[in-house]
């Protein structure tokens, strides 16, 4: 074996080297973003599973709780039976008996929560990221 017969070989190498340690780094940043896109609003959507979910139970008064109200002392400008009005039996929505996240979005302090319930059209949820009171979303 000659001197140059060697020649490139450790080139070729660090070059292969080189490109799988990138194809790496591109796929791993692939991933984790796939993840944290999937899961960034995970908090606020389970937050409003959460609440629908007392809602189909038929517990309107810790449904009230999760959009920081009591009963005992209702918010000054949504109060207890407004409440009702918009979620309970009797409302447009009726008796909640399914519902499905639909889509979330992050905005500012909170996130968008979209959700269809009884397969009527999507209702949109405002979860507050810092203490996850729900409301209705202003956008």
């Amino acid at each position: 074996m000659g001197y140059l017969d060697q020649y490139g070989v450790v080139e070729s190498r660090r070059e292969r080297i080189l490109k799988r340690a990138l194809l790496l780094l591109i796929a791993t940043a692939a991933v984790v973003g796939g993840l944290y896109y999937g899961f960034k609003n995970y908090p606020q959507e389970r937050r409003a599973r959460e609440f629908l979910a007392v809602i189909e139970r038929g517990d309107y008064p810790a449904a009230y709780d999760y959009w920081g109200c009591k009963v005992e002392t209702p918010c000054p400008n949504y109060d207890y039976q407004s409440f009702l009005e918009d979620w309970g039996p009797s409302s447009k929505i009726g008796k909640v008996r399914s519902f499905r996240l639909a889509d979330s979005t992050a905005r500012g302090s909170g996130v968008v929560v979209s959700v269809v319930v009884n397969s009527q059209p999507e209702i949109r949820l405002w979860v507050e990221k810092r203490n996850g009171v729900v409301g209705f979303s202003p956008f």
